[in-house]
């Protein structure tokens, strides 16, 4: 995710049942384990490869922090 200070962070942890992944979520002194749905947004080009975050990510999605082309599976 985009660099933040404040509010909760993610961590991803597995890719469950498609469309769902199971992300570790803290913030301040609090921890839990969360199944979120996929951001379901498809990134610019001809490829259009999905964003790799969670639905209602906040800030911009994977693709916009890199100039380079990333893949969620590798």
């Amino acid at each position: 995710m985009s660099a933040h200070e404040d509010g909760d962070h993610y961590g991803l942890l597995d890719d469950l049942e498609y469309g769902t992944a199971l992300w570790f979520r803290w913030g301040g002194t609090d921890a839990e384990l969360v199944v979120l749905p996929d951001c379901p947004v498809a990134g610019p080009g001809p490829d259009r490869e999905g964003c790799c975050l969670f639905a209602d990510h906040a800030e911009q999605h994977t693709w916009g922090d890199t100039v380079e082309e990333i893949s969620c599976t590798s």
